[in-house]
């Protein structure tokens, strides 16, 4: 090896060297940051549900579910059911998650339609699922449809009292309105 390489391999070294030690030394006077990190965010408090009931339907009971959920706004409870929440460019799903979750109680209208419809299959599982986690939460099976036909409800909504709308007058629906009023009010805030 000759003497000019040497020479400036130890002269790269120690500009190496000396460069290193500059960075270390000016990293080390650098003040450092002594705010502590933020505080996370209080829970909000628990705020009233924005709705009293969820109504889950098949489509081919929407007629009578338009009727009786007016009836039920008319006595001041507040609905939500996916006719009344469809926005467009919403999606659906999405739609009936977030009105399930936010309604303190569900009702189910168990009419001709229902054991055919696949949305409301998944709607009843999610409000059965909510009211056996929370007895606050209820489920209201409503019965709709021909007195005389046998309905065939699941397990589950079948060891509950119904609210039994088929064959009923006037009057009796005002009565089983007013019913279902009073069952999903009790605890409003």
């Amino acid at each position: 090896m000759n003497v000019a390489g040497l020479v400036l391999t130890v002269v790269g070294t120690l500009a190496t060297l000396v460069g290193t030690y500059i960075a270390v030394r000016e990293y080390r006077r650098r003040p450092r940051a002594t705010t502590p990190s933020p505080e996370p965010a209080p829970a909000p408090a628990p705020a009233d549900p924005p709705y009293d009931v969820f109504i889950a339907y098949a489509d081919t009971d929407a007629p009578w579910v338009r009727d009786f959920a007016a009836r039920l706004t008319a006595r001041g409870v507040r609905v939500a059911y996916d006719e009344l929440l469809a926005q467009p460019g919403g999606v659906r799903v999405h739609t009936l998650e977030r009105a399930i979750r936010d309604a303190a109680h569900g009702l189910l209208v168990f009419g001709p339609g229902v054991r055919d419809d696949g949305w409301v299959r998944r709607e009843y599982a999610a409000l059965m699922r909510r009211s056996l986690e929370n007895e606050a939460q209820r489920f209201v099976p409503v019965l709709i449809g021909d007195p005389g036909e046998p309905l065939d409800l699941p397990e589950f909504a079948e060891v509950l009292y119904p609210a039994d709308f088929r064959g009923a007058d006037d009057a009796a629906y005002d009565r089983l309105c007013e019913q279902i009023t009073r069952a999903v009010l009790t605890n409003r805030a």
